[in-house]
């Protein structure tokens, strides 16, 4: 029998966010405002179902990113999870038991914690984590510090049990609405206008990765999507955004070259006119890169991990 491990009173929130209470504060008020905004959209919407959509992923601010000089968020396409439900906030937001992940990875080399493989296991999409947070391939030199340091988000912030969540406009619907294609399509639309409209906070309207981005103040983004994702991309930062930034990046990727060679630089004039975002300290750089779960070859393996290791590697 595997054994089990109860993460309600690991003491990982509060060990690693003596120095970000405030910051995390504004998070928590943030993600309270963005859940009243979308139960009042879907309210707009008596027809659609969130029937099968997973939690949203909420984001914490922990000393370790803060005090990095290199501020790192990463963009995956979707967590593959059929936990929490859409409308619903997290009960345990910002405490112990919601970050039982985190502290899975950060100690399942330790003999003692008890962990399941289950809580844990080796995915590539968790060993490129840890390759992007300083840890080893096989978990060595793991610490707490090093898994909280990188922000983990994803460029849809729900799906239908954790599945691949295309991203529609109106030209994508039949003529036929008696469908039930039509139907599906339709509904995933509304879901968008629910989920990644606009909504106030701190007195400015922003959509919830821009309030992410105001919040937390990343200096890189790694996106870990490959070149599926454009829709989702200019659905969650704008159609200037995608043509100027990642557009170039993306077109450089290959399965022979799972990373652009080049980075894109966003400006604090760019920050402030596509996100609405004032006094950014600097601009943002960016990688693009195909997802780890992409069937690649041994050696572009090698370049994808090496490219993303340098990329994230923090200034001594």
């Amino acid at each position: 029998m595997e054994p089990y491990k109860d993460y309600s009173n690991t003491g990982i929130y509060k060990r690693n966010t003596e120095h970000t209470n405030e910051i995390n504060d504004r998070l928590k008020l943030m993600y309270e405002a963005f859940y009243r905004h979308m139960k009042d959209e879907a309210a707009k919407y008596p027809g659609f179902s969130a029937y099968g959509y997973n939690g949203v992923q909420l984001l914490t601010c922990f000393d370790s990113y803060i005090e990095s000089k290199k501020k790192i968020m990463c963009f995956g396409k979707e967590a593959h999870t059929s936990a929490g439900r859409l409308f619903e906030k997290p009960t345990n937001y910002q405490s112990d038991e919601y970050y039982s992940y985190d502290y899975s990875i950060a100690h399942i080399c330790d003999e003692s914690s008890l962990i399941p493989k289950c809580d844990c296991r080796n995915t590539e999409y968790l060993k490129t984590r840890r390759i992007i947070s300083g840890i080893g391939k096989n978990g060595e030199g793991a610490d707490e510090r090093k898994v909280l340091s990188i922000l983990n988000n994803n460029l849809n912030k729900t799906s239908l049990g954790g599945n691949l969540t295309p991203c529609y406009s109106k030209n994508d619907l039949p003529k036929n609405e008696a469908t039930d294609k039509w139907k599906n399509i339709n509904n995933q639309i509304i879901r968008d206008k629910i989920v990644y409209s606009p909504f106030e906070f701190e007195g400015v309207e922003r959509n919830i990765f821009q309030h992410e981005l105001n919040i937390l103040r990343p200096t890189h983004l790694i996106f870990l999507s490959g070149t599926g994702y454009i829709n989702h991309i200019i659905r969650d930062f704008g159609k200037s955004f995608y043509e100027d930034k990642i557009k170039p990046l993306m077109m450089e990727i290959s399965l022979d070259s799972p990373v652009s060679k080049s980075h894109s630089i966003i400006t604090k004039d760019e920050i402030k006119d596509w996100f609405n975002i004032d006094e950014y300290d600097t601009g943002i750089e960016i990688i693009y890169a195909y997802h780890p779960s992409a069937h690649l070859s041994e050696n572009a393996r090698l370049v994808y991990n090496d490219a993303l290791s340098e990329f994230a590697r923090q200034p001594e």
